[in-house]
């Protein structure tokens, strides 16, 4: 049962014929299904700083039609809502930005109320890593309610010491620290992630099917939390699609329903869901 079973990591974006036919099912029923995404990292190739990705204009051609069929995209990200939402450009999917701390709907962006009160903690935390780290070429990303230390462009040794310093002050005000690609985040200690965004979204809109696609760690959330919505039956159905690389962890791959290599490897999904 989709969901349940597990591959090996994949060599090349190009699926395979049982791969194919787990997809080939979700065309015959658009209407009830819903299409989850992470950006960076799965439509967009990594680089050195946020600001300079982009997802490939081709991927957006592609979501643009799923939205037009589908009951639901959406796409869950560590950016700000807005950032997600000028990175892909569509404004006819759903954003949910900051780990699921907010979601972007109609032009309106709106906030996990419980998290407000850890908005100044984050905004001294991203201060300290701009006057401490900055100056080392660490990039310090505004994200508002979670802070992102970016240490993919600096050495090794500055990186590990990125890491150290985040966690320390984190501990100081009481965040929860996570270490991803490149990226060590802090946010509210509250329960608020990729998976509490995934089952908001399922609750809301009320697929039959519901799929996730991702690379890093904290899209682990949102396989699990599918998982869990299949379990207790409030979806019929769900599919992860893991997202291969060298940075990424193991699991991504281990507990995906298909594994794919980089963007082309997405790409290859999105179309033939079409």
């Amino acid at each position: 049962m989709p969901g349940t079973r597990q591959v090996e990591r994949v060599s090349s974006p190009v699926m395979d014929g049982e791969e194919r036919n787990l997809l080939a099912a979700w065309k015959k029923d658009p209407g009830s299904s819903a299409i989850l995404t992470d950006i960076d990292g799965t439509l967009a190739p990594i680089v050195s700083t946020p600001d300079m990705a982009e997802v490939p204009a081709e991927l957006k051609k592609l979501l643009r039609r799923l939205s037009e069929e589908y009951l639901l995209v959406a796409g869950i990200s560590g950016r700000k809502t807005e950032d997600a939402l000028g990175l892909v450009g569509l404004e006819d999917i759903v954003y949910f930005g900051n780990h699921g701390f907010e979601i972007l709907r109609d032009g309106e962006v709106e906030v996990i109320p419980d998290a407000l009160p850890y908005l100044e903690k984050v905004q001294e935390l991203e201060q300290r890593a701009r006057d401490e780290l900055g100056p080392l070429g660490a990039f310090i990303e505004e994200k508002g309610i979670t802070a992102s230390i970016h240490y993919r462009n600096v050495s090794r040794e500055i990186g590990e010491r990125c890491v150290e310093f985040v966690k320390a002050e984190g501990e100081r005000l009481g965040l929860r620290i996570t270490v991803g690609r490149g990226v060590v985040e802090a946010r509210p200690p509250i329960r608020a992630d990729k998976g509490t965004a995934v089952r908001r979204l399922v609750e809301e809109y009320a697929p039959k099917r519901a799929m996730f696609l991702g690379d890093d760690t904290t899209d682990l959330d949102a396989f699990r939390e599918l998982e869990r919505l299949r379990e207790e039956g409030v979806l019929e159905e769900v599919l992860r699609v893991g997202v291969a690389s060298d940075e990424g962890p193991p699991e991504i791959v281990t507990e995906a329903d298909i594994a794919v290599e980089g963007v082309d490897g997405v790409g290859e999904v999105l179309e033939a869901l079409l």
